[in-house]
């Protein structure tokens, strides 16, 4: 009596040919989510590049006009979104003290 291959040996013997790794189709796959992720952490890096760079403005400016920044401004401004920093870089040249501009301490 001859028996027939199991369901699952045409496809093991497939993988062991070819690792599904190897495959096109795979490639091509694995390729478009690699190109995506990388653009993704690209955009993100350069966001975050961004705020650093206009934190790091700010509280120059800040230190600059009113000498030493009390750790909550710091605090603040490093936790601060990108259009809130705008914001902040936009008014620094017409305020009286960092209370004005970050508000008052809690």
């Amino acid at each position: 009596m001859a028996l027939g291959p199991r369901p699952f040996s045409l496809q093991l013997m497939l993988h062991q040919l070819t690792p599904l790794e190897e495959t096109r189709a795979y490639k091509i796959i694995f390729g478009r989510g690699e190109s995506k992720g990388k653009a993704e952490g690209i955009a993100e890096g350069k966001a975050e590049g961004m705020a650093d760079g206009k934190a790091d403005s700010l509280e120059r400016l800040l230190r600059h006009r009113f000498g030493p920044l009390p750790d909550r401004a710091s605090a603040r401004i490093s936790a601060a979104e990108l259009s809130q920093l705008d914001a902040w870089l936009d008014a620094v040249l017409d305020i009286d003290g960092i209370e004005e501009l970050l508000g008052p301490a809690p």
